[in-house]
């Protein structure tokens, strides 16, 4: 796992803010991107925090992928500060609300119900199934 300083969106699917951080993990599974990923608990030792699969419930979620990448291959993560395209479900986010994993690697408005940690706030509305928010850092 490499810790970039990528101050700019250039070369990425997702468009991530001046102050980000980016980091680089290895996919296990496809990794979409603007998707949740979590550290892969499938995996053994120190490998448990190299490796991301699509987020879940489980409060493993690290980031968002900023790539689309096969089994394998790197995928960098932004796992703090501003991100557009983010994939939400659920009823609409609205600026402001507090955001949690849901199923399928997306975001989800954080209700009373919910499972998970507060993993990032939206910025503004949803826009068609995707929001710009901040994401909490929690490394």
């Amino acid at each position: 796992m490499a810790q970039l300083n990528l101050h700019h969106g250039k070369g990425l699917a997702i468009t991530v803010g001046a102050n980000a951080d980016v980091w680089e993990f290895v996919a296990n599974g496809t990794v979409t991107a603007g998707q949740v990923v979590k550290l892969d608990s499938t995996q053994t030792g120190e490998k448990k925090v190299q490796y991301v699969a699509q987020g879940t419930t489980d409060g493993l979620a690290i980031g968002v992928a900023l790539e689309t990448v096969a089994t394998g291959a790197t995928v960098r993560v932004c796992v703090g500060g501003y991100i557009e395209g983010v994939k939400i479900t659920g009823t609409g986010g609205t600026a402001g609300d507090s955001l949690t994993t849901g199923a399928s690697g997306a975001v989800v408005v954080y209700t009373a119900a919910a499972t998970d940690r507060v993993v990032a706030t939206a910025l503004e509305d949803e826009d068609t199934a995707t929001i710009k928010l901040y994401w909490f850092r929690v490394l």
